[in-house]
């Protein structure tokens, strides 16, 4: 296994934790005994110490069965391979012990299908009375694996199509689309003979250069294929092939699509197409953390890994950020560690600077890696682009 290097959680462990049944300052709070007592500019933050984690996403594998243009291999440092069954094992006693979760997202960076028991963790997972979800690039839609599928049943399912004919889609996905849209249909079918309403088909659609234009012809195949939901999301380039291909900063106010318009923005769920100034951590906002195939847990899909990628044509080195593994420490303990919960308060506030568009931008070594920037933050989520709304995920 390669050597990895990963950002170190030991600066975020300021602050002290407090009892809080010994204060007296919170007679109403049932959900938390402990609380983290934080020094600000003005005093003090008091933030009890929940085990309120809400959604989970899970990476159960890393492996795949496509070569998209758009993944992140081409520019992965880690080891490939699919998630223990003993670790899985560990992840489904450690969510009991955790009274406000409510969904199970299965995705990550890989093919949660070509994990050959996805069918058991799903069915242990929904056991437990959870909302289930899975992303998948929806070639393995057999009538088999569709029939399993829909007796579960799964609530959601996503299926990434990055664009609505052979051309834009061969030349991405490097494979044909009309198998894809046919195993679409047929789960379509599979559902009325079972005349179940799920899973419930969601689209995501990856905006770039190339197919941005073909975006009202998929937003009506969506509309063909019953889809209750078309995710658009820009590209994040991991490769120099790529990295002309964003679409950042165009007038979102009016998108380019002539009369079709107002289609695209009713009926397509749009991420922000320029940079503006709000920013927003969406997995600090709906208290979410991801799991890696190893049992690493990550506070976002953004510090899973080890790659590179390029954020306005420039080269970034991405080292991931781990509060824990579930084989040293529960689920619960980690995401009420002081350290996390000291991070997610620096989330919601967004304490971070912002680089993109800053006027010393060209030569600071700060942007080369996300290790830190110059507000002292260490890991640094000042160029991240999911916080901007540029990127979004399911």
């Amino acid at each position: 296994m390669k050597k990895l290097i990963t950002i170190s959680k030991e600066n975020l462990f300021g602050g002290k934790v407090i009892n809080l049944t010994k204060t007296g300052l919170f007679p109403l709070e049932r959900k938390a005994s402990e609380a983290l007592l934080l020094p600000t500019e003005e005093g003090y933050k008091i933030i009890p110490l929940r085990r309120d984690l809400k959604k989970l996403y899970v990476e159960v594998t890393t492996l795949c069965n496509f070569d998209c243009t758009t993944c992140i291999r081409n520019s992965w440092l880690d080891d490939m391979g699919h998630m223990e069954w003993s670790t899985f094992e560990r992840l489904l006693e450690q969510i009991k012990e955790l009274p406000e979760l409510e969904c199970i997202h299965f995705g990550g960076f890989g093919e949660p299908m070509s994990h050959p028991r996805i069918f058991d963790m799903l069915r242990a997972v929904k056991s437990q009375g959870l909302r289930v979800e899975m992303i998948t690039n929806g070639s393995l839609l057999t009538q088999e694996n569709i029939k399993q599928l829909i007796s579960l049943p799964l609530d959601a399912i996503y299926i990434s199509l990055d664009g609505p004919d052979e051309e834009e889609y061969n030349e991405i996905r490097r494979t044909e689309l009309s198998p894809v849209v046919e195993n679409i249909k047929a789960l379509n079918r599979a559902k009325e003979t079972a005349k179940s309403k799920l899973p419930e088909l969601g689209i995501e659609f990856v905006a770039m250069k190339k197919n941005f234009h073909k975006l009202p012809k998929l937003v009506r195949l969506s509309m063909e294929l019953q889809a209750r939901k078309l995710i658009v999301t820009n590209v994040l380039p991991y490769n120099e092939e790529m990295k002309d291909e964003i679409l950042y900063d165009m007038e979102d106010t009016m998108m380019a699509h002539g009369k079709d318009t107002i289609l695209v923005n009713v009926l397509a769920q749009m991420p922000y197409m320029k940079m503006r100034t709000d920013r927003q951590c969406k997995f600090a906002e709906d208290k979410a953390a991801a799991i890696t195939y190893r049992g690493e847990v990550a506070p976002c899909y953004a510090l899973m890994h080890s790659y590179h990628c390029f954020v306005y044509g420039r080269k970034k080195e991405i080292f991931p950020f781990y509060l824990g593994n579930i084989h040293d420490s529960t689920l619960s303990e980690i995401w009420t560690d002081p350290a996390y919960v000291n991070f997610r308060s620096k989330l919601k506030d967004f304490k971070f600077p912002s680089c993109s568009d800053c006027k010393y931008l060209d030569g600071c070594s700060y942007t080369d890696t996300n290790e830190s920037d110059c507000w002292g933050n260490n890991p640094s989520c000042a160029e991240c682009l999911w916080s901007r709304r540029l990127i979004a995920c399911p």
